[in-house]
């Protein structure tokens, strides 16, 4: 195992091994206060025991046919589709996400196999620009890429203007990916201060409450200190709120709204006082009064009256920021059907039998104060709903999915995952014996986003949604240091080992950046990691708020809400139609551009 010397770490940008950012982790201690970092964030140690999150228990398999031609042509279909049309992913890591004025912004870009998330064969062309918080490219270069890797710097004038820079980068064969970091003259700050939210939405006469952590540069927790809780709403401020944080220089700040609120425009902000010099962070508090936005998912489509349904949910505040909630569902007769809660980020389930020509209406009972109803979708009345089973860490080597549907009628069970057909079946669903199907997978290992689809007997799509496959079988990577602490200026020595989830050694790329992680907290940056972009974002339509959370070893919610949040999006991205009928082949006449180093052209940088 070759040392890494981090004298030199700012000085290399080495190529990722895609799907190497997961599990658990150990990080060097250093009193200069640099330490690890990629990725906008540096990778947290374990803090408890390894996940250990059961599948839900689901019945045997019934209603199984032999497959038939359906399915045979589905998968040869399928098939053929992905090899014709592969796509790609590009990953952009710099070292940081926050510079000065003169500093140099080192990138590293990862163009892969949408498939297989590797790297393409042989040498390659890459644009990259600089753009300014105006729009405007300020620089702008060509660079060679080698089995689809590519790096390269921006050296920042000292007279650059600050504010929102975006990385823009194209391949030859127009794949393109952009990511922001951020310009400006700070001053590094005395403390490294965290500031999270226990909840995504609070209203009137609720206690809002909030995580604080606070380390000094030198990783030294400020322990037993007293911290000043300060919360400005609608322009007053409310009552200070004196907390202490305990040995590991943690807290927990806590100020209650008053009964009536006018605007809800609130600011809470934690005061750090050491010797008489006060630092601060602060965040807008997410204050919900009388109105919210609320969207339902039935799992697989469609209500369907009389089948047994999960129904997804998302609730986000007016200006579309998660707003987490509490409520029940009741009917158009008064009775309460189900209550539930979201559990992170505005997200969660249900589960419903819709009756036949009843109406269904959401009531929010937390926050307080939000009066207006919510209808559900109105259940059609024949179909097929689709119904998983819980596998949130792929303990089984097989998909587990039912199909209840109103009329007997055979059906082919798919999944797919990224661009490769895992597995497939065909089986019969009656009206009170739902086909219960178990796909035997191909690569019960593979790790990411599979696409479950309910296809009739003459391949027309019924039902579909999207579930992760082996949340925890990311590499994992540990990092020891040669020495408990070191002096500034000397010369640190890592141990780098990278094994998989059964502890067996694997071969691996890495990137390594020494950044000083006061300054990293600053940006408070939550731009997606690698596992979180291409495994997730990718994946999905829409914004996805803090993707990196859904990721967290540490985090024993992490899974569910993972799930919950695939349960409300990936509706019909993956066109069949495409694929049992596909259009003839193009010719764009794209072949013979984009020449690395052409007449005319721009030269590698």
């Amino acid at each position: 195992m070759k040392p890494v010397r981090l004298r030199d770490v700012a000085l290399l940008c080495l190529p990722i091994m895609l799907a190497a950012c997961s599990g658990p982790k150990a990080t060097p201690q250093a009193d200069a206060g640099a330490r690890r970092q990629a990725d906008g964030g540096p990778p947290k140690a374990q803090t408890g025991p390894p996940l250990d999150i059961k599948p839900e228990v689901a019945p045997p398999p019934s209603g199984v046919l032999p497959p038939g031609d359906p399915q045979r042509r589905l998968e040869g279909a399928a098939d053929q589709h992905f090899q014709r049309k592969p796509g790609k992913r590009i990953y952009i890591q710099v070292d940081k996400p926050i510079y000065q004025p003169g500093e140099t912004v080192w990138v590293r870009t990862a163009a892969v196999r949408s498939a297989t998330l590797t790297g393409a064969d042989g040498e390659s062309g890459i644009l990259y620009q600089l753009v300014s918080p105006k729009g405007s490219v300020v620089i702008e270069k060509r660079i060679k890429a080698i089995g689809g890797y590519g790096f390269n710097d921006f050296e920042l004038p000292d007279s650059i203007q600050g504010g929102e820079y975006t990385i823009k980068v194209k391949t030859d064969d127009g794949v393109d990916e952009k990511r922001t970091f951020v310009v400006s003259a700070y001053e590094a700050p005395r403390f490294k201060k965290t500031l999270e939210f226990l909840k995504k939405a609070y209203g009137v006469g609720d206690t809002v409450a909030a995580t604080v952590e606070v380390k000094r540069p030198t990783g030294e927790a400020f322990g037993h200190r007293e911290l000043t809780a300060l919360l400005t709403l609608d322009g007053a401020e409310l009552p200070r709120v004196k907390f202490r944080t305990d040995e590991k220089g943690s807290a927990v700040a806590r100020v209650k709204l008053p009964a009536a609120i006018d605007k809800g425009d609130g600011i809470l902000t934690i005061l750090v006082d050491d010797a008489g010099v006060t630092e601060s962070i602060t965040k807008r508090v997410p204050i919900i009064l009388n109105k919210l936005k609320l969207s339902f998912y039935p799992e697989g489509g469609d209500l369907v009256a009389g089948l047994p349904s999960r129904i997804y949910f998302a609730a986000q505040n007016l200006i579309d920021k998660p707003a987490d909630i509490e409520g029940r569902v009741v009917d158009d007769r008064g009775a309460t059907m189900a209550t539930f809660a979201s559990v992170r980020d505005g997200l969660g389930r249900f589960a419903l039998t819709p009756a036949s020509g009843r109406i269904y209406n959401v009531e929010i009972t937390r926050p307080a104060g939000i009066v207006e109803k919510f209808q559900l979708p109105a259940a059609v009345e024949r179909g097929c709903v689709l119904r998983t089973y819980d596998d949130l860490l792929g303990k089984e080597p097989t998909i587990r999915a039912a199909v209840h549907c109103t009329e007997a009628r055979t059906v082919v069970v798919v999944a797919v995952l990224r661009e490769q057909r895992l597995g497939s079946a065909t089986a019969k669903a009656e009206p009170g014996r739902p086909a219960v199907v178990h796909l035997p997978l191909s690569r019960p290992d593979a790790m990411g986003v599979a696409r479950v689809t309910v296809l009739s007997d003459t391949l027309e799509p019924l039902a579909e949604r999207i579930v992760f496959r082996n949340w925890n079988r990311g590499l994992r990577v540990t990092v020891k240091p040669d020495k408990q602490s070191y002096t500034p200026r000397g010369q640190v020595v890592l141990d780098v080992e990278t094994r998989d989830l059964d502890g067996r050694p694997v071969a691996a790329e890495l990137a390594l950046a020494a950044v000083d992680d006061t300054v990293v907290s600053v940006a408070d940056d939550k731009t997606a990691h690698l596992n979180a972009r291409l495994m997730l974002e990718a994946e999905v339509p829409g914004k996805v708020e803090e993707p990196n959370w859904y990721f967290k070893d540490d985090k024993q919610e992490a899974p569910l809400g993972l799930e919950l949040l695939l349960g409300t999006r990936g509706w019909r991205k993956f066109e069949w139609q495409q694929v049992l009928s596909p259009p003839p082949d193009v010719v764009t006449g794209l072949a013979g551009l984009g020449a690395i180093g052409g007449a005319g052209g721009v030269g590698f940088a």
